[in-house]
């Protein structure tokens, strides 16, 4: 198990605030020990994380097939919904049940990969201790503000669904629970994200720092010490190189269902908003899920916005290393040839993370998809305009 002492692994530190909310949620795989030399998998822990993924697996199964052949049953209006409304709701709802479910089948096939990561993090942060490293990340007050986000949702759908909608009480239940799933899910992996990405972030822009100084001495001050210290630094990077390669092929499948959830939500929970306003306002009751949308909205649009940013804020970080050693390559020859080698690698691949190699990752991927969100918007009232223009023909006829 993750436990703070004075002897523990630094990464085991950082990651101490998340790791067992995200152990239980079998996100992350539960440990053995919290030094190098007795740091394992628990035998426990994998066969917790299995059992855990197969529970979700058999019941998201089963919820799929209700949810899929009874979607009249889980209707929020049951009297004013119309099929569009009707169709986007029950691919709201399998997506839903879908993205949190590969995301922790994803994490329990990628446990070992987990391990590795930390474990090899904790072999890097052995260096940069010995070089004066102390930093650290706190997401104490941004996952405090995911996690209202999220159960800001829960709380929001729970009066919708008990309170205004006919649902029967055994599916409330069951919509109740995929809900709470998804928003657990989704606000843990964005959490445990945030704080594993901007701790690598952290230890590269320390790192980046130290071969700053290189480009600040002049030429006649290099010795064969630099030139030792200088190689070292390069190895070092290109572990972290590595390790970041690593988590974007970990995380990649469970990015690509959360963000493709995400981009259906927003879009759907925000046509299902312009359809509310858009109502007479004499039949406004019947039809307002206004506060549910805005709470969908706004949860997703701020997870995305964090693992977003993180993933940004590395790749950032990262790609920075090349800049400033394309600096240090000119100050001595004696430097080029090891220099050589990472500059190549860098420049014909950047460090990129992408959704399972589907889109990239970073600060402009929120402006791809509410530009894709506003396009789908457009279609989506066309489609209701031309249902509402159906529907007033019939009662004229």
């Amino acid at each position: 198990m993750l436990h703070s002492s004075a002897v523990a692994m630094k990464i085991l530190q950082d990651l101490e605030g998340v790791a067992r909310p995200t152990q239980l949620c079998a996100l992350l795989p539960f440990f053995n020990g919290n030094q190098a030399d007795n740091f394992s998998i628990s035998a426990t822990g994998k066969l917790y994380g299995r059992v855990i993924a197969l529970i979700l697996l058999v019941s998201s199964v089963i919820f799929c097939q209700d949810v899929l052949f009874a979607s009249e049953n889980y209707k929020l209006m049951v009297h004013s919904q119309g099929e569009t409304e009707d169709i986007n709701r029950t691919i709201e709802t399998l997506f839903c049940i879908v993205s949190y479910t590969i995301i922790v089948i994803s994490s329990v096939l990628n446990a070992s990969k987990h391990f590795r990561t930390i474990r090899d993090l904790s072999m890097l942060d052995g260096y940069l201790e010995a070089h004066g490293y102390t930093g650290s990340y706190s997401c104490r007050y941004l996952g405090s503000l995911l996690i209202f986000a999220s159960a800001s949702v829960v709380v929001v759908a729970f009066y919708y669904i008990h309170y205004l909608s006919e649902i029967e009480v055994r599916r409330q239940c069951i919509l109740m629970w995929i809900y709470s799933l998804q928003m657990l899910y989704s606000c843990m992996f964005a959490i445990y994200l945030r704080i594993v990405l901007k701790c690598l972030a952290l230890r590269i822009e320390f790192l980046n720092a130290r071969l700053e100084q290189f480009t600040q001495k002049d030429r006649e001050q290099y010795i064969k010490d630099d030139w030792c210290e200088l190689s070292n630094l390069i190895e070092i990077l290109c572990k972290f190189r590595y390790i970041t390669e690593n988590i974007n092929s970990v995380t990649g499948v469970a990015l690509l269902f959360f963000f493709g959830f995400s981009f259906y939500t927003v879009t759907n929970q925000s046509y299902l908003a312009f359809s509310t306003l858009t109502t007479p306002d004499q039949l406004r009751k019947e039809h307002d899920t206004m506060g549910l949308s805005c709470a969908w909205v706004l949860a997703e649009t701020a997870i995305m916005t964090v693992i977003c940013s993180s993933f940004d804020c590395l790749a950032s970080e990262a790609n920075t290393t090349s800049q400033i050693l394309a600096r240090v390559y000119g100050k001595s020859k004696e430097f080029q040839n090891i220099i050589d080698k990472f500059l190549t690698k860098s420049i014909k691949q950047e460090v990129q993370f992408t959704a399972y190699g589907f889109f990239a990752i970073d600060n402009s991927t929120l402006f791809k998809i509410f530009s894709a969100v506003t396009t789908y918007l457009v279609i989506l009232i066309q489609f209701k305009q031309l249902e509402d223009s159906k529907l007033e023909e019939q009662e004229t006829a």
